[in-house]
């Protein structure tokens, strides 16, 4: 099993994880019940809906399977004014039992953070890999994208942040080879 490997090959004392094995703060988790509050009673003048429909649209017409990269800088421009009118969120039910309308506003939340993150990380690979096609660069480019996007956005400020870590080209044990890199044919 492999949560047993890692647990057995990292625990919390190895340093391996050594974020995983602090106590909590005194105040864990007050972050996350000031933000259902100020969802809960934010007055804005836009539906978590007609948001919600605004980022759909852009993440459909920008972020598709083929791609340019002119619609993904557009598309960069076009998510970023999206995600600055999460400012402008209001909800009309202040209830605490049975509120759809906060669960819809902190699905929106959560989902504008990856669309964010996703255009952003798309905008910035250029190369054409897996589901990510694009028609500007058709190949695959493993010298400089042999890489996994590591992406943060901080709602408050609408900063997204790119880093990247490489491959693994390992296995966790010995019972199975590496499969290498190769380009999908059809």
């Amino acid at each position: 099993c492999t949560a047993s490997t890692i647990c057995t090959r990292a625990p919390p004392s190895s340093g391996i994880n050594a974020e995983y094995g602090r106590d909590l703060a005194s105040n864990a988790g007050e972050a996350s019940v000031a933000n259902l509050d100020a969802m809960r009673f934010s007055k804005g003048s836009l539906s978590p809906s007609e948001i919600r429909t605004n980022m759909q649209r852009v993440m459909q017409n920008n972020a598709a399977v083929y791609r340019t990269g002119e619609v993904l800088a557009e598309g960069v421009e076009k998510i970023d004014a999206v995600a600055e009118s999460m400012s402008q969120i209001g909800i009309t039910d202040r209830s605490m039992v049975w509120n759809t309308d906060l669960i819809e506003a902190l699905e929106l939340q959560n989902l504008m953070g990856q669309a964010v993150q996703t255009m952003y990380s798309a905008n910035a690979r250029l190369e054409s890999r897996g589901a990510h096609a694009r028609e500007d660069y058709p190949d695959r480019d493993d010298e400089n994208f042999m890489k996994h996007t590591l992406s943060t956005w901080n709602h408050e400020t609408n900063e997204c942040k790119l880093d990247y870590r490489g491959v693994h080209n390992w296995t966790l044990d010995d019972e199975m080879e590496p499969v290498p890199p190769a380009k999908r044919v059809y």
